[in-house]
């Protein structure tokens, strides 16, 4: 016999008796986009019920957090809910698929998605990797986020850095470095290879610093011993900041240039 499922109900809930989950890995949440929500589910009505379990003689949200969170922007009382009575562990895994599921999803949310599919749902690194569809290796970098700096874990999750500027930036031994390191490629962009350079050229300073002894060397600050690099705009080749050249002009003619002189390289 085939496996039974467990039954389901379909019917409109009171928001009041409904709870959010309290695991929710979102830094920010976007109003922009939660009110276009709303707009959709106003003029079109909701297309698809939110998932809900039974605790306590109330509802917690399975999936469907944005759906609950636009109903409440438009004053609504009830929403359209699928039924199901399951245990915890099934709850993280239905959250967790759903979840993955979306298009803006970043690094750092990935990396909480599969940790609690980890320590709550006790998969392994084998069972998380076949549902989400991706190697078991990229699931542990995602996970690894989650140890870096919080200034590290923001930048990723703003899309200011790549994960692999990230990684190359944590692998510097210094922390002070670090936080130098990322200060500076947030503000001006940087790829792999230039934050590897970085470190690199870190890691050499430190080395000679220690042969040497300290002597003719002195103590002079790491950025004013080794050349800093940044991406050109145009090539993306790496480029020391003293030979950088700017020119003031507004974003939209900015733009023109670097596409125009794409197309001409």
């Amino acid at each position: 016999m085939g496996k039974v499922k467990k039954k389901e109900i379909f019917r409109k809930i009171d928001l009041n008796k409904i709870d959010r989950p309290d695991d929710i890995v979102r830094l920010d949440i976007n109003e922009g986009e939660l009110k276009e929500l709303a707009d959709s589910i106003k003029e079109r009505g909701l297309l698809q019920p939110i998932g809900v379990t039974p605790r306590g003689g109330r509802f917690m949200i399975v999936y469907g957090d944005r759906r609950y969170m636009a109903h409440e922007i438009l004053m609504k009382t009830d929403i359209m809910c699928r039924i199901q009575d399951i245990d915890d562990s099934q709850v993280v895994i239905d959250r967790a698929m759903e979840n993955v599921q979306r298009v803006n999803l970043t690094p750092f949310e990935e990396g909480h998605i599969y940790k609690g599919l980890l320590e709550k749902a006790k998969l392994s690194l084998a069972e998380i990797s076949q549902r989400v569809g991706k190697s078991p290796g990229i699931v542990q970098r995602r996970m690894d986020i989650l140890r870096m700096p919080e200034s590290f874990q923001k930048a990723l999750h703003s899309g200011y850095i790549g994960i692999t500027v990230a990684e190359e930036l944590w692998s510097c031994p210094d922390a002070a470095k670090r936080e130098y390191f990322i200060e500076l490629a947030v503000e001006h962009g940087i790829t792999k290879d230039i934050a590897r350079s970085w470190v690199d050229e870190f890691k050499k300073s430190k080395r000679e610093e220690s042969t040497a002894g300290g002597e003719g060397r002195g103590h002079a600050p790491f950025c004013e011993d080794v050349p800093i690099f940044r991406a050109c705009d145009i090539c993306r080749d790496p480029v020391e900041y003293k030979n950088i050249k700017e020119l003031r002009i507004c974003t939209g003619c900015n733009k023109s240039i670097i596409e125009a002189l794409r197309k001409e390289n």
